[in-house]
């Protein structure tokens, strides 16, 4: 495996992110958004986007926003052939320690119940706080419950 190096993004990004977030995420489940979502996301104050790049090429990224005392973290997408490589750790590490730094109380996310993502996130200290039901809608109609996750500091 070669270095995972983790940089900052902007707006000029999202086009490079869209094959990575149309291939991470089955539309049956309704997790991807669009590149006009992402974008309107960065226009707001306190957002991120965080490029994972491998061997030169974008192989994953994650988009967060700061509110109050929290950082919520959005979303962690990486290619299908670059998952099971680090890049999701490293992206949330990364996350992490830049909330840890700035002083944040907690990290929450929101991750699909059915998910395998659940586990990758329990592993990492996160903990079930909460669950918005039918939150995801997928491609055919099927709703989906979310588990609202956190990190407490």
């Amino acid at each position: 495996m070669t270095d995972i190096s983790i940089i900052t993004g902007d707006a000029s990004d999202i086009a490079a992110i869209m094959p990575v977030m149309n291939s991470a995420f089955d539309p049956k489940y309704g997790e991807a958004w669009t590149a006009a979502q992402c974008l309107s996301l960065l226009a707001l104050p306190q957002t991120s986007i965080l490029l994972a790049e491998q061997s030169g090429k974008i192989a994953g990224f994650a988009l967060t926003r700061w509110v109050c005392d929290e950082e919520e973290l959005l979303m962690i997408g990486v290619a299908p052939e670059h998952q099971r490589k680090g890049i999701a750790r490293a992206l949330l590490a990364h996350i992490v320690d830049q909330a840890r730094q700035a002083g944040r109380n907690r990290i929450f996310l929101e991750v699909r119940s059915n998910n395998s993502a659940l586990l990758f996130y329990q592993n990492h200290g996160f903990e079930r706080c909460g669950t918005r039901k039918s939150y995801y809608r997928g491609i055919n109609g099927d709703r989906f419950d979310a588990s609202t996750m956190a990190l407490n500091f």
